[in-house]
């Protein structure tokens, strides 16, 4: 209806317009007279001012408002009073949009009300910066944390920690450290996590850090009371007896000596035996010593491109000879075309080697299955449809799993198999599962496991 009014009107104006030139034609052409000429053109160049002016008058308005909408001014309220009944519609229209943007704005205000209490709540210390280090969000626990009550940019961070700083520009969304480090004094261990995103053509981090010392002590303190309790354990199977029998060694040779008769061949053939025992045991304990010290003396790997068919080929020939005489059938899964790991050959070899004598001495029937079974861990460009890689495939890391059908893991030994000399075996040392664990971890690998409760069977996993 508005926009007819507004048409309207130009039609009249126009028509106006034209029987006013109309008039001017005929009065300078047929009819002569100049005082009607000139009130004629003067009646045209008002009429023609009046609608530049009508026209101009929608136009401005048009445009305040959408200068008002790009510089979020939404508090303008049009009035059509005195300007016709064409305006009215027009105007009404422009303060519905401009309500439904405060609307809009009210609500988007409110949401980040809401998220910003929301991590101000957070335990775990949130900040976000753009791409020139400006800070735009960050709570109360990391400034807590830092022991600042302001955070404008990265350069403050600097100057409390550089490490920190540091951290913060050079990792990459999806990445997770932990930094050791020390502000005013005091040691922190932190947890940091990173994500990257966009927002209105500028780049932001978002970072969230958090103090994980404690954690880590406490984890620290329990690991050390397993290792203290598995030693004591070792340690006094082995003193206790030797102190035991060396004190009736003892004492049957100081009853010989006080009493000046020798041995009988009985307390000789005692004496011998209790000598033995104690040779044995004080073996087992240097075994045991021995054991120990190969846990703290793995050398750094030597890292450097293995390609992996022959290498796992040989692993194999290594492993299948020791199934001579077992119904044990062993079989591998390894990818039909070259690839390469960056891998300490020598060090990793002891990991599937200890793996699979594991899965060996862990299957009891005659039905026993040990399977080795190599895959690439991510299926980017070099995978084709049917899951095989490519002669071009390039894979930054592979999972090794070492899969058995045994008896499998009990629930209530789960998180103790990979403490130094904790064994269920008779003859076991405890030493494997650890040694393994500490090699993956030195390759920045991680090894888990997982049994089979219903139907029995392991499967340790090693990806490097």
């Amino acid at each position: 209806m508005s926009f007819r009014d507004f048409r309207f009107l130009i039609i009249i104006r126009l028509l106006l317009i034209t029987a006013g030139l109309f008039g001017l034609l005929y009065f300078s052409y047929i009819q002569l007279n100049y005082i009607r000429i000139f009130f004629i053109g003067l009646f045209i160049f008002f009429v023609v001012m009046e609608l530049f002016y009508f026209i101009n008058r929608s136009n401005k308005d048009t445009s305040n408002f959408l200068q008002a909408i790009i510089h979020n001014d939404f508090t303008i309220k049009y009035s059509a009073q005195r300007k016709g009944k064409s305006f009215r519609q027009l105007y009404a229209t422009f303060n519905q949009v401009n309500q439904k943007f405060i609307e809009v704005s009210q609500q988007e205000a409110g949401e980040f009300y809401y998220l910003t209490t929301l991590i101000q709540q957070l335990g775990v210390g949130i900040i976000s910066f753009d791409d020139k280090g400006r800070v735009h969000l960050v709570n109360d626990s990391l400034k807590e944390l830092l022991g600042k009550k302001e955070l404008i940019n990265l350069h403050t961070i600097g100057r409390i920690s550089p490490d920190l700083h540091d951290h913060f520009e050079q990792m990459h969304g999806g990445e997770s450290k932990v930094l050791k480090t020390t502000i005013d004094g005091k040691l922190y261990q932190f947890s940091i996590n990173v994500s990257e995103f966009r927002l209105r053509q500028k780049d932001f981090k978002l970072v969230s850090i958090q103090d994980i010392k404690g954690e880590l002590d406490e984890n620290e303190m329990s690991a050390w009371q397993k290792l203290i309790r598995v030693l004591t354990h070792e340690i006094m199977n082995s003193v206790a007896p030797i102190t035991s029998l060396s004190g009736t060694l003892n004492m049957m040779v100081s009853q010989s000596q006080n009493s000046g008769v020798a041995m009988s061949p009985e307390q000789l053939s005692s004496l011998h035996d209790g000598l033995d025992a104690i040779e044995h045991r004080s073996e087992g304990l240097m075994n045991f010593t021995q054991a120990y010290r190969s846990l703290t003396r793995i050398p750094l790997p030597n890292i450097k491109p293995v390609e992996g068919q022959l290498y796992f080929q040989r692993i194999i020939s290594l492993f299948t000879p020791t199934l001579a005489g077992t119904q044990i059938q062993f079989d591998s899964q390894l990818p039909e075309e070259e690839f390469t790991l960056q891998i300490d050959p020598d060090l990793m070899e002891q990991v599937f080697i200890n793996l699979l004598k594991n899965a060996k001495e862990a299957i009891s029937s005659s039905e026993g299955q040990i399977s080795l079974i190599v895959k690439p861990t991510t299926n980017g460009n070099g995978v084709n449809g049917n899951g095989k890689t490519s002669s071009n495939a390039h894979h930054s890391s592979f999972a090794i799993t070492v899969k058995d059908n045994g008896s499998g893991i009990p629930a209530e030994v789960a998180d103790k198999i990979f403490i130094p000399f904790y064994t269920t075996k008779e003859s076991g040392s405890g030493v494997g599962l650890s040694l393994v664990k500490q090699i993956v971890h030195l390759h920045q690998g991680d090894i888990s496991f997982q049994t089979d409760r219903e139907h029995g069977g392991t499967r340790f996993s090693v990806v490097v």
